[in-house]
């Protein structure tokens, strides 16, 4: 029994050193692991950010270029109302103050009158398209201003006409007048209704003057042409971002 005994203490002994080699390897290996995994996970971080931060900086830079095309091509529509508004209006002042510069007569006051006609035909069209242009839109101010020109010049187009008619009778008057007196008196006429014609020419190119002048500070405005354009653009996109971001917050 002794020397069982002592047997089994002795495989005991023995084996005690080989337990903690097992314990220690198991304590080893977790720590071994770690160091093997912890680069490859940080460089898999660090891949991904690289991958996600390279996606987002792409499709922000596409959105960005879209946004840019869009707004160039609004410009670019924005552009062509401006300049068939302008165009018309220019064309007016052209025909009305290139014969308060250079006088006129009978034949050059009717074509003034023809040319008038087709020329406030042009700007009433040229309103009517005005898709990008807000301030030209229905019973806006622009609108509302081109209008009031339109029905004004329409009316003294419409006096021009009734004068130059009035001149050939006038003329056939003085030819017949029976007497010197009478005579005189309808050339007195005559002069007459020349200064009438004339003031109504000059009105007609200074009118046409002011609208293209308005036009012109607008468009400059609106296409950012000058450096109060550009500020004024600003200030259109703060309050459009402010207005949109409350409408976000109310819902």
């Amino acid at each position: 029994m002794i020397l069982h005994a002592a047997s089994i203490a002795a495989f005991f002994v023995d084996q005690t050193p080989q337990a903690q080699c097992v314990v220690q390897c198991i304590q080893a290996a977790p720590d071994s692991w770690l160091k093997w995994l912890l680069p490859t996970i940080v460089q898999t971080v660090i891949s991904l950010a690289s991958i996600t931060a390279g996606v987002w900086i792409a499709v922000a830079s596409f959105r960005a270029n879209k946004r840019a095309e869009h707004e160039q091509w609004a410009r670019d529509q924005k552009k062509a109302e401006w300049n068939a508004l302008l165009h018309g209006v220019a064309n007016v002042f052209h025909i009305t103050n290139f014969t308060t510069l250079n006088g006129w007569n009978g034949k050059i006051a009717d074509r003034i009158a023809t040319e008038l006609e087709q020329a406030l035909e042009e700007i009433s069209i040229a309103c009517a398209n005005c898709i990008f242009l807000d301030n030209f839109r229905q019973n806006k101010e622009g609108d509302k201003k081109v209008n009031e020109f339109l029905k004004n010049t329409k009316l003294q187009v419409l006096k021009l006409k009734g004068n130059l008619d009035l001149f050939d009778s006038q003329i056939d008057e003085i030819h017949n007048a029976d007497s010197e007196a009478g005579k005189n008196n309808k050339l007195k006429d005559f002069d007459r209704n020349r200064d009438i014609t004339s003031d109504l020419i000059f009105d007609l190119a200074k009118q046409s003057r002011t609208l293209l002048d308005w036009l012109q500070n607008e468009a400059a405005l609106d296409l950012w042409v000058t450096e109060k354009g550009k500020e004024h653009q600003a200030a259109g996109r703060l309050t459009k971002l402010f207005n949109f971001t409350r409408k976000k917050t109310e819902i």
